[in-house]
């Protein structure tokens, strides 16, 4: 404990640094680790083809995410974070999305066979 203190029974100045910045370390730490590492709630996309619109939504809860087209449930399904990419393997297609950095929208990066025509597509968090 003496190795802490200079002649004049106060705590050196390497000690005082050191300690900052390991709790600095610690702080950051634990806010990455509380992060959340799931999505919550409904992310939708409206697509207008001629006279017709269509709303594909992406429901989250927990690790599984349920499709929906025009409010009737179509495909289940399971997904990943890692960073900003949201990886999802859905109705047998997996697809690759890009994560906003406040999580309320994602872009469609890639995807499997037919669902790749959802490529670039945004979806957005509904303010329910």
């Amino acid at each position: 404990m003496q190795a802490m203190k200079d002649g004049n029974g106060k705590i050196k100045r390497g000690w005082l640094i050191g300690g900052g910045v390991v709790l600095i370390a610690v702080i950051i730490i634990a806010g990455v680790m509380m992060m959340p590492k799931h999505l919550s709630g409904k992310y939708s996309h409206t697509t207008t083809f001629l006279l017709s619109e269509s709303t594909d939504t992406l429901k989250f809860d927990g690790d599984k995410v349920i499709e929906y087209a025009d409010g009737e449930k179509i495909h289940t399904g399971t997904y990943k974070i890692d960073k900003d990419q949201l990886n999802m393997k859905i109705g047998g297609y997996n697809m690759n999305a890009t994560l906003s950095d406040d999580k309320k929208t994602f872009v469609i990066n890639s995807a499997d066979g037919l669902a790749n025509l959802t490529s670039g597509y945004k979806y957005t968090q509904a303010s329910n």
